[in-house]
């Protein structure tokens, strides 16, 4: 055989390349899902494929009058995680909507320690803080209101992960057209976009009483789902952990404002800060055939690696873009190591 043949046997750097970003040689975390029904095969396909997932729960519920089933969501959620063994743990939550009545604070504390006791490891509190809930007055509830503060020291006390979806997108700011980054989402949920709503708060004063939060209470691990609410500007979430070293972020559904940024900028925060991000996707699981789900989310997984691991151009949402190549101890901190201490897996 000649030269030229032997070489021609051999894979070319590319084939190398896309092998590095297909093979995982670590079991992984997805840091951010909704998993609210009993769902044994996608769990069993789960831990087949190396992967665990911390299910969130979230309490939506705006107005006094809107129906929640949150009790019902809380206490399946609990019994999926024990009977997930270690694949699927759990963070509770709680409803805010109470928080002017007397003993608010006591009564929530109570309840989530139950829910502690049953095996959950932190508590969420989504965009309705902020975005949604009102006092009496009509004005609306921001996440440092003298009511919450109690609950968040309680979480402290218990070595407990708040995990924060507050402020959301800039886009909840602006006009809901073409021009709008989450054009698709408002167009959907309205609701949540305060773009010319009279007396609304701005992002700006939720992030910063989200930050005063952060400050009140330094031993409490707080970590801001969506990068912080700053996935259209990392120079805004690096001066936030440059702050604030009780403070991470997860990319739950926001990995496409990575992969769309500038290359090389991107690459510099997540080396500068890989000790600080969680990777997650902020899968929800439907109604449907559990092994189509579990496809649907695998095809995520596999597409996410190949962006933060390969270095080869792929396609990602539309658009033509280069992946990081980040280096192995990297990836295995913001695929499992991060997770393991962010949350006390």
């Amino acid at each position: 055989m000649t030269r030229r043949q032997l070489l021609a046997c051999l894979p070319s750097m590319a084939a190398l390349r896309n092998a590095r970003s297909a093979a995982i040689p670590f079991e992984r975390i997805d840091s951010h899902v909704h998993i609210h029904r009993d769902a044994p095969r996608f769990v069993s396909l789960m831990g087949e494929a190396g992967w665990r997932a911390l299910s969130i729960c979230v309490s939506e519920a705006t107005a006094p009058s809107d129906a929640s089933n949150l009790e019902d969501q809380l206490r399946i959620t609990a019994k999926l995680s024990r009977d997930s063994g270690t694949r699927l743990p759990w963070a509770a939550t709680f409803d805010a909507r109470d928080f002017e009545s007397p003993g608010f604070s006591e009564r929530t504390i109570a309840a989530l320690r139950r829910w502690f006791d049953q095996g959950a490891i932190g508590v969420k509190v989504w965009k309705n803080v902020g975005l949604g809930i009102k006092s009496k007055s009509g004005v609306w509830l921001l996440p440092d209101h003298p009511a919450l503060l109690p609950v968040y020291e309680a979480i402290q006390k218990s070595g407990k992960t708040l995990l924060v979806h507050l402020a959301g997108t800039s886009g909840g700011w602006m006009p809901i057209d073409a021009n709008n980054p989450e054009y698709r989402y408002y167009q959907t949920h309205p609701e949540w976009n305060l773009y010319g709503r009279p007396g609304a708060p701005t992002k700006a004063a939720i992030m910063a009483a989200r930050d005063r939060v952060l400050a009140r209470f330094p031993k409490l691990r707080v970590i801001g789902c969506h990068i912080g609410s700053n996935e259209d500007d990392l120079e805004a979430a690096a001066r936030h952990f440059d702050a604030y070293p009780n403070l991470a972020v997860d990319t739950a559904a926001k990995v496409r404002y990575l992969a769309h940024g500038n290359r090389d900028k991107v690459r510099e925060f997540l080396l500068k800060y890989q000790d600080r991000v969680l990777y997650a996707t902020d899968f929800t699981l439907g109604p449907g055939d559990q092994e189509l789900a579990w496809k649907s989310l695998q095809s995520t997984y596999e597409r996410d690696w190949r962006f933060f691991a390969g270095g080869e151009p792929i396609e990602y949402e539309g658009r033509q873009v280069r992946g990081l190549a980040l280096p192995e101890p990297v990836l295995r901190k913001i695929f499992y190591q991060n997770a393991v201490e962010w949350l006390h897996l």
